[in-house]
């Protein structure tokens, strides 16, 4: 089972949601938590602080061997290249096929105290592009998950149909095209990201909304392979708020 770093609501407000956000390649909960907390709107307030009624879970990826770089890795899947996924996708396989059922049952065991329909899912980079493949693969009475949140990433995989991408996996049959149709998702990119080139992000934009997906995108001219401060972060949460949460009011 995936370690998870765990950050509770706020100052004793009421948990109404939780968002799960997955790192990027060879980075970890606790950074990724850190690097978070770290960028600031134009008022120098965290996300964290903005929505002080979500609960923060941050799944860590265990040490894998990578094929190119002949060492074990902190990462989702054995990745070839960032900045072209397509390449060698079949050495993603067998890690995403145990990883997956294993945040599907990290997002299944959440749902029990909030309800599937308030469950934020995101990453950035790798992250990203796994927890596309966790979406599609999640089962569950809600019609959808409060939202979608991906930064500087991809789509692996890409088919023509999300069972499509389903099959290639293998991981059985269960889940359902409404809700992961019916899950808003917010798409953000940086023209400068030196990692993930930003026709990926377009990709990845264009491959969602042609599986039935809403899908807000944001690009920027500035940003590196992260969010764009402040204009990002201050997009990421008019797209939140626009879902149903609600911001506390300094």
């Amino acid at each position: 089972m995936v370690s998870t770093v765990s950050l509770p609501a706020l100052n004793g407000n009421e948990h109404t949601h939780t968002f799960i956000f997955l790192h990027g390649q060879s980075s970890n909960a606790h950074e990724i938590s850190q690097q978070l907390w770290d960028t600031l709107d134009s008022r120098g307030v965290s996300i964290q602080h903005i929505f002080p009624s979500v609960k923060w879970l941050f799944p860590q990826a265990g040490e894998i061997f990578n094929t190119r770089y002949q060492m074990n890795m902190r990462e989702w899947s054995n990745l070839w290249d960032s900045r072209n996924p397509d390449e060698y996708q079949e050495l993603q396989i067998p890690s995403l096929r145990n990883v997956i059922p294993e945040l599907v049952e990290l997002i299944e065991r959440e749902a029990m105290v909030v309800g599937l329909e308030n469950i934020i899912l995101g990453g950035i980079s790798h992250g990203c592009a796994t927890a596309i493949q966790v979406l599609l693969n999640l089962r569950g009475r809600s019609r959808r998950l409060c939202a979608f949140v991906g930064i500087a990433g991809w789509m692996s995989f890409r088919r023509s149909s999300a069972q499509g991408a389903r099959e290639l996996l293998g991981l059985g049959a269960g889940p359902t095209d409404d809700l992961y149709r019916n899950t808003p998702a917010f798409i953000a990119h940086s023209a400068d990201d030196n990692v993930t080139s930003i026709e990926q992000g377009k990709r990845l934009r264009d491959t969602l909304a042609a599986y039935g997906m809403t899908v807000t995108w944001k690009e920027y001219p500035t940003g590196g392979h992260w969010i764009n401060t402040p204009q990002g972060i201050e997009d990421v949460v008019a797209f939140l708020k626009a879902q149903g949460l609600v911001a506390h009011q300094p």
